[in-house]
C-alpha cells in the first residue's frame, strides 16, 4: 500500500516540476534563515555566560580614581554580607583617547591594566598573540579586529591629552562587560614594561583603580552596585567612574543581537509562510485540474485517505529535502553573521554546526506544510466518481460576465487582460498577500537602515544618550556658575545643559538617576506618557520600574539615595535601552533633598550649527588649560552606531534580494499555470491573429495591477505601522513608543525596484508562450 502512495506522490511531482522546484527554494530560504535566526537566539545568552565562567568574569566591575578615599571603598566591598570574593588592581584611565576606528575618527575611554599583574578574575587571554613581548605592544578588544579592520602586528595610534602614542598590535582580547564601546571604558592591557612606562608618562592624574567581586548570591549585585556608586559619588570626585554588574553589561551587548535575530526569524516565518500558501494553492490546482483523475483513481478503489496521503507525502518530502541544504547552507553563512555578532559582543562567536536549532528549523517547518497539505486537501473526500463525470458542470462559472467583450468600450487587448484578472480572484489574493508580505519586510529594514546611517535621533532617543557635541568633566574642583557663563560666552556655543547619572533606589530596586535642571533644553526626550520634572518633589520612572513597582503617574514613590529617602511625585513614564530600561529622572532641586550639598558634575555643551568641533577644543584648551576631560560625544555615538550599521545594512540587503528572488519565483510559478490552464485558449487567440508580444502582454497586464497592489499594501503598512512592529521586537526591553525616520524617496525607490523586476520577469516568463502554436493543438 505505501508503495502505491509513493509512486503516486511521485508521479504529481513529475507532472509539476517546476512546482516542486519553486516551492523547494521557498522553503531552503526559509529554513536558511530561520536556522541562523534560532541558533543566534538559543545560543547567545549561554555562550555570554560560557565565556564569563572561562574568563572568571566578575559579576560586579568597577573603576575609580585611586585617591584617599580608596580603603572606604574596598572596605565596602569586603563587608558586604554577600561578598564572595574580591580584588583591586592598579590602572591607567584615559577618558577622552582620540584614534581611527574603521574610517572615522573617534573618541573613546581606555580602562588599561597591566597583563602580568597576577588576578583571579577578568583572565587576561588572547586569540593567536604575536610571539614578541614588546615594550610597545598592546592588547586591544577582539571588536577591533572585527569592527575596525585592525590585524595583528599593525600599529595602533591614539591621541590622549595632546600627546600621541603608537603601540605594535599584540592580540585581541576577549571580554564580555568592557569589550564594546556600548559599556562605557574599553578594557585594554599593556605587558608589564609597557604599563610602567605609560603610567610615568601621565602621571598621577591618570591613575585608577580596577576592582573585581564575586558573591555568594548572584542576585544582591544591584545593592552592591548602589552601595558603592553611592559611596564613591558622595565623596565629592568629580573624576569619571563606573560601577556595572554584569547582568547589565551583558545586556547591553546583546540587545542589538537579539534585535537583528528576531528580524530574521520574522522574515523566515513570513518565507514559511509564503510557502503554505503555495502549496495550498497548488493543491487546490492539483484538484481542480484532476478532478475526472481522482475520480477515476476512486472508482479503481484508491481511498481519499490514500489520495491525500499521497499529497501529504509529496508536499512533506519536499520540505525535508529542501531543510536539509538550507541548514547546510546556514553552516555557510554562519562565519559572516558570527563576525556581525562579534563586533557587538566583543567576543569571538564560535563557528559551529547546531543541532537543536537545525532540528528545530525542521520540525517547525514540515510540521506546518503537514498541517496545511493536511487542511488543504479535505475537499479530496467529496469527490465521487459520479462527481467525476459531471465536471464540466462544477467546473463551470454561472457567474455573471462583468466585462463584455461585444458591449466593452475599452481597447480588446485590455478588456481580455481584465476578464483574465477577474477570473484568477483566489490566485490574486495569494499574489497580494505574498507580495505585500515582501514588501512590508523590506520596507521595514530599510527604515531601520536609515535611522542608522541617516537620521540616527530615534535610534539615539533610544538608547537614552543625550545628542551634544561634548561632554565636559572638570578635572579639580566643581562646577561653579562663573564657568558656565563663560562656556556659554565662547564662540560657536549655542547652548549648554546638564545631565548627571548615579545610582538610587526605589525600596528594594536600583535604578540609573539621571539629574538635570532644565529637561526642555536637552536633545533628546525619553518620556512617552506624561511630562518632565519641573519641581523638587518630581520625578519620571521608565515604564520598567513603574511596572516593577506597580505605579502609575500621580503616585508617590520613596526614593533613597546614600542612605536617605525622601517622596517623590511621579510626573511621566520614559523609556530607554540603555541600564535594561531601569532609568529615572529628577531636578537639580529634587536631587539636593536627598543630598544638599549636591552640584552639577558634568557640562552638555552643544554648538551651533556648522560650527567646527576642532577649533572649539583648541579655544576651550587655550581658555581653561588642563582643567577639562573631553568627550566628543558625536565621534563616539557615530563610532558605536558604526559597529551596528553594517550589520543592518547587509539585512537589508539580503532581505531586499530575497524579496526580489520570491516575487520572481512565484510570478514564474503562476504564470508557467496560467499558460499550461489557457493553452487551449491561447492557441484560439493566436489563430485568430494574435502575436506572442500581443499574448505577453495580456498576461502580464492581468497580474501586473495585482503586483501593484501588493506593493501599495506592503509600503503602506511598512510607512506606516514599521514604529508598531519596532515596539513590539523592543517590547522586552521596555520600549512603548518609537518615532523612527522615514525617508520617503527611499521607500519610493524599491517599491520601484520591485515592480521594474516583476514587470521583466511577467514578461520573460510569458516568453514561454511562443511555443503554443494552433498546428499543436490541431494534432493533440
Amino acid at each position: 500500500m505505501s508503495s502505491l502512495i509513493g509512486k503516486l506522490a511521485w508521479s504529481n511531482i513529475r507532472k509539476r516540476k517546476s512546482a516542486t522546484v519553486t516551492l523547494f527554494i521557498l522553503i531552503m530560504i526559509a529554513v536558511l534563515l530561520l536556522n541562523i535566526g534560532l541558533t543566534v537566539i538559543l545560543k547567545l545568552n549561554s555562550f555570554q555566560q560560557e565565556k564569563m565562567t572561562e574568563l572568571r568574569t566578575p559579576e560586579i566591575s568597577a573603576y575609580f580614581p585611586k585617591d584617599d578615599y580608596l580603603e572606604e571603598y574596598e572596605e565596602l566591598v569586603d563587608s558586604y554580607s554577600y561578598t564572595e570574593s574580591w580584588e583591586n588592581e592598579a590602572a591607567i584611565l584615559l577618558a577622552d583617547a582620540k584614534m581611527k576606528y574603521g574610517q572615522t575618527d573617534t573618541t573613546v575611554a581606555f580602562i588599561i591594566l597591566n597583563m602580568d599583574t597576577p588576578r583571579t578574575k577578568g583572565l587576561f587571554k588572547t586569540t593567536t598573540p604575536l610571539g614578541s613581548k614588546d615594550a610597545d605592544m598592546i592588547y586591544l578588544p577582539y571588536l577591533f579586529h572585527v569592527g575596525s579592520g585592525y590585524n595583528l602586528g599593525d600599529t595602533f595610534t591614539f591621541v590622549y591629552d595632546n600627546n600621541s602614542f603608537s603601540y605594535t598590535i599584540g592580540g585581541f582580547i576577549e571580554e564580555p562587560l568592557l569589550g564594546t564601546l556600548t559599556n562605557g571604558a574599553l578594557k585594554v592591557f599593556l605587558n608589564d614594561e609597557g604599563y610602567k612606562q605609560l603610567g610615568e608618562r601621565l602621571g598621577t592624574e591618570a591613575q585608577y583603580s580596577f576592582l573585581s567581586a564575586d558573591l555568594t548570591d548572584p542576585s544582591k549585585d544591584v545593592k552592591l552596585e548602589q552601595m558603592l556608586s553611592e559611596r564613591i559619588f558622595a565623596s565629592g570626585s568629580t573624576d569619571q567612574f563606573q560601577v556595572m554588574r554584569a547582568e547589565v553589561g551583558l545586556e547591553g551587548n546583546r540587545v542589538f543581537v537579539n534585535l537583528l535575530a528576531a528580524i530574521l526569524i520574522v522574515f523566515a516565518l513570513i518565507m514559511v509562510l509564503i510557502s503554505l500558501i503555495v502549496i495550498r494553492f497548488q493543491i487546490l490546482g492539483h484538484i481542480e485540474d484532476n478532478l475526472t483523475n481522482i475520480g477515476i483513481l476512486k472508482a479503481n478503489g484508491y481511498t481519499s485517505w490514500q489520495i491525500k496521503n499521497a499529497l501529504l507525502l509529496q508536499f512533506t518530502s519536499v520540505s525535508i529535502i529542501a531543510a536539509i541544504p538550507g541548514g547546510g547552507l546556514s553552516g555557510l553563512v554562519m562565519p559572516l553573521v558570527g563576525n556581525m555578532i562579534s563586533s557587538s559582543i566583543g567576543l569571538l562567536w564560535p563557528i559551529s554546526f547546531e543541532g537543536v536549532s537545525a532540528v528545530l528549523s525542521l520540525v517547525i517547518v514540515s510540521g506546518l506544510v503537514l498541517l496545511v497539505t493536511y487542511l488543504s486537501s479535505r475537499r479530496i473526500r467529496n469527490i465521487t466518481p459520479i462527481t467525476a463525470l459531471q465536471s464540466g458542470i462544477l467546473t463551470h462559472n454561472f457567474k455573471r460576465n462583468p466585462i463584455p467583450l461585444e458591449t466593452s468600450r475599452v481597447n480588446l487587448q485590455f478588456s481580455l487582460s481584465l476578464k483574465a484578472l477577474v477570473r484568477q480572484m483566489k490566485q490574486n489574493m495569494m499574489i497580494v498577500l505574498i507580495v505585500a508580505g515582501l514588501t512590508f519586510s523590506s520596507i521595514f529594514c530599510s527604515i531601520l537602515n536609515f535611522n542608522f546611517k541617516g537620521d540616527t535621533s530615534a535610534v539615539i532617543e533610544l538608547v537614552g544618550i543625550e545628542r551634544s557635541d561634548f561632554l565636559l568633566l572638570p578635572k579639580n574642583g566643581d562646577l561653579q556658575q562663573g564657568k558656565f557663563t563663560e562656556l556659554e560666552a565662547m564662540p560657536g556655543v549655542e547652548k549648554l545643559t546638564v545631565l548627571d547619572s548615579m545610582v538610587a533606589s526605589i525600596k528594594n530596586t536600583s535604578f540609573m538617576l539621571r539629574v538635570s535642571d532644565d529637561y526642555s533644553k536637552l536633545e533628546t526626550q525619553t518620556i512617552y506618557k506624561g511630562r518632565e520634572p519641573i519641581y523638587d518633589n518630581e520625578i519620571v520612572i521608565s515604564g520598567v520600574i513603574a511596572k516593577l513597582e506597580n505605579s502609575e503617574i500621580g503616585d508617590e514613590v520613596p526614593i533613597t539615595f546614600n542612605g536617605v529617602t525622601e517622596n517623590y511625585l511621579v510626573t511621566g513614564l520614559s523609556q530607554q535601552i540603555s541600564q535594561l530600561g531601569m532609568v529615572a529622572s529628577m531636578t537639580g532641586d529634587g536631587m539636593r533633598r536627598l543630598q544638599p550639598e549636591y552640584t552639577p558634575l558634568s557640562i552638555n555643551v552643544y554648538l551651533k550649527e556648522g560650527g567646527d568641533a576642532q577649533a572649539f577644543v583648541k579655544d576651550l584648551e587655550a581658555r581653561f588649560p588642563k582643567q577639562w576631560n573631553i568627550t566628543n560625544i558625536r565621534e563616539t555615538v557615530d563610532s558605536t552606531l558604526s559597529t551596528f550599521t553594517a550589520a543592518v545594512s547587509s539585512m537589508t540587503a539580503v532581505i531586499t534580494v530575497v524579496t526580489i528572488i520570491v516575487v520572481s519565483l512565484i510570478l514564474y510559478l503562476v504564470i508557467k499555470t496560467l499558460i499550461l490552464k489557457r493553452k487551449r485558449e491561447f492557441g484560439i487567440l493566436k489563430g485568430m491573429g494574435y502575436t506572442t508580444f500581443n499574448l505577453m502582454t495580456q498576461i502580464t497586464f492581468s497580474l501586473f495591477p495585482v503586483i501593484v497592489v501588493g506593493v501599495a499594501l506592503g509600503s503602506i503598512g511598512g510607512y506606516f505601522f514599521s514604529d508598531s512592529a519596532f515596539v513590539l521586537l523592543l517590547s522586552s526591553l521596555g520600549i512603548y513608543n518609537v518615532q523612527l525616520a522615514v525617508s520617503l524617496p527611499q521607500v519610493l525607490l524599491l517599491c520601484a525596484a520591485i515592480l521594474v523586476v516583476a514587470y521583466a520577469v511577467s514578461m520573460l516568463v510569458a516568453r514561454r508562450i511562443r511555443k503554443v502554436s494552433v498546428y499543436d493543438l490541431i494534432m493533440d
